[in-house]
């Protein structure tokens, strides 16, 4: 294991640990305070279609379920992230549907719908832990970074934008050369912006 990889690892463990403590009150309290800033991003208000995560409420992730629900109401077209054969994809969603536990435990939808990323305007990003100069840790798999990298290598660029907590952020994340950076992290706490 390389220095890189223990240090990632050192970090996505002790914030996990820290994330896990917030309580259901705050979580959801904070969640709406990070999705109220959210709509005020350029790149997410003008969006038609945005790429979006489910929540997993176990782990207290930032809980997107009142963006999404606000999306949709607004009429734009939603997308979640799926693992298909080893790869992120992206799946047409709409509230309501019958859910099932991915590889990491996050909810996706039972019947998948392939949805061409290039019509994607904007991606609301899951994060473990985000550092001030814009690059985010996940959960390890790198799923994210070779989506973003794929979509970028076609010349397609939507707006990147991760959701975090304030004690996620860190001053500076252990790096690798294929991590992708973000446009924006949005915390309980402001808008980081990075481009």
């Amino acid at each position: 294991m390389s220095s890189s990889s223990e240090s990632k690892q050192a970090v996505r463990k002790e914030v996990l640990a820290l994330r896990k403590r917030l309580r259901p009150e705050e979580w959801l309290e904070k969640s709406a305070e990070i999705a109220a800033k959210v709509s005020g991003i350029p790149e997410v208000s003008r969006a038609e279609h945005l790429l979006v995560y489910l929540s997993i409420a176990e782990t207290r992730e930032v809980s997107t379920g009142e963006l999404i629900e606000g999306f949709c109401s607004s009429g734009r077209k939603i997308s979640v992230p799926v693992i298909r054969h080893g790869r992120l994809a992206a799946c047409g969603y709409m509230p309501g549907e019958k859910l099932q536990r991915g590889i990491f435990g996050q909810p996706e939808p039972e019947l998948f719908r392939s949805v061409d990323p290039s019509g994607i305007d904007a991606l609301i990003l899951p994060l473990v832990a985000a550092d001030e100069e814009g690059y985010r840790m996940g959960y390890g798999g790198g799923y994210f970074d070779r989506f973003l990298s794929e979509l970028a290598a076609a010349g397609h660029f939507p707006g990147r934008v991760g959701l975090a907590f304030r004690l996620q952020i860190v001053p500076l994340l252990p790096r690798d050369s294929w991590d992708e950076r973000l446009d924006y992290t949005v915390h309980e706490g402001g808008v980081m912006r990075f481009t």
